[in-house]
């Protein structure tokens, strides 16, 4: 459970950063785009403006309330083309040699007029089509080595992110182990008190019981007797239950493991409840598969199986049908136990593994439960690398299923 809340506070920890740093590189790419894209905006008008020649004063950016840098016209590379339809002639300024360009702003300029579009780019060049008295006005300006430089700017932030993120990982991993610690300290406290108070309590109740049985056997029958054997036994049933569970909390390692025939053993522990069922007026069958074997601790995996049939007696309606199923599906193992009745609703499905929840609570009562059966189970699975899972639908039948 420790190890899962550091997962998950890791995780939402860098989720939560990983946005973060989308947004501000995003950001910071979008506005220097939008920027380079501005400032071309202002070369091209300002040009078209004074028909293609470079003008005295530095035009402002729309929409900006600085103007352009004064030297903007020297940094920028930038041409026009007049294009006088009726003799189809081309003439070529720019703001460098244009005789060594000459004839690929030509190239460039045919295929701006093929597009038959006012503004737009093309090949790295961001170029502006204005009609004139003489035919059109192509304008355009170089952007090849600013939009290299926008690539770059891309690329450094992404790197720059990516390694502060995964500094930031580490950090999040000791920010996470130093916010988990009072949660694990306490869990380990609850887990210690929870094994010393069973054991403690374990004593106790074998005296009362045995000191039950003697008088049981001195003055013969009698009520009040009964009701002290009888809870006696049912607080023997949940501290033992509670020792199983601070023991499974307490290993981290399987215990004995071997491998065993899962299916003879789930056939003599499902025969054990035959029985009981018989005599609750539940029909009962079984459907087991020969030869599956099965490496684990063979009594943790029994014990599965019988709290899960004592689970499906208890619920299940009067002449009530009760299926354990035993199968194995490609290199999965399938241990079902399907039961009609009353069933369980969706939101309870993750809660009845929970230790001491109840979700019928007049029920459990009536059976003597303490919710820890499926806690158990479902220690015991996990500890196995496995699975375990509820399907049900209300009014009619509920089915476990434990993978393997």
């Amino acid at each position: 459970m420790i190890r899962k809340l550091k997962r998950r506070l890791v995780a939402t920890i860098m989720i939560i950063l990983s946005l973060v740093f989308v947004l501000i590189i995003g950001s910071i790419n979008y506005f220097n785009y939008q920027s380079s894209e501005r400032q071309s905006i202002a070369l091209l008008s300002a040009l078209a403006d004074n028909d293609g020649v470079i003008p005295p004063a530095t035009p402002g950016t729309p929409g900006a309330a600085n103007p352009l840098p004064p030297d903007i016209f020297e940094r920028e590379k930038t041409y026009s083309v007049k294009v006088n339809a009726a003799t189809n002639l081309f003439t070529v300024n720019g703001s460098s040699d244009t005789s060594l360009v000459s004839q690929e702003v030509l190239d460039l300029a045919n295929q701006m007029l093929e597009k038959n579009r006012s503004s737009g780019a093309l090949n790295g060049y961001r170029y502006l089509v204005v009609d004139k008295p003489y035919g059109q006005l192509l304008v355009f300006v170089d952007q090849r080595i600013s939009n290299a430089m926008a690539d770059r700017l891309l690329t450094t932030s992404l790197i720059i992110g990516s390694i502060t993120l995964l500094v930031l990982f580490f950090v999040s991993l000791f920010l996470a182990n130093l916010m988990v610690k009072p949660v694990a300290d306490a869990f380990e406290k609850q887990k210690r008190f929870i094994s010393d108070a069973s054991h403690e309590l374990k004593t106790p109740l074998s005296v009362i019981s045995v000191n039950a049985d003697v008088l049981a056997g001195d003055i013969g029958t009698n009520r009040h007797l009964g009701y002290i054997q009888s809870e006696t036994d049912r607080m023997n049933t949940l501290v033992n239950d509670l020792l199983t569970l601070a023991r499974l909390d307490a290993d981290k390692t399987l215990g004995v493991t071997s491998t065993f025939d899962l299916s003879q053993a789930i056939k003599s522990i499902a025969l054990s409840f035959e029985s009981i069922a018989f005599e609750a007026h539940k029909n009962y069958a079984l459907e087991i598969e020969d030869g599956i074997t099965y490496q684990g601790d063979a009594n943790q995996i029994k014990q599965v199986a019988a709290i899960l049939i004592d689970n499906a007696i208890k619920h299940t309606n009067d002449d009530g049908q009760i299926e354990l199923t035993l199968k194995r599906i490609g290199d999965k193992i399938h241990l079902e136990v399907f039961n009609t009745g009353a069933g369980i609703p969706y939101d309870q499905r993750d809660k009845i593994f929970e230790r001491f929840y109840r979700y019928d609570e007049s029920r459990s009562k009536a059976t003597g439960g303490y919710g820890l059966g499926l806690a158990i189970a479902k220690a015991i699975v996990c500890e196995h690398q496995g699975k375990i899972k509820v399907s049900s639908e209300v009014g009619r039948w509920a089915r476990f299923s434990v993978i393997l």
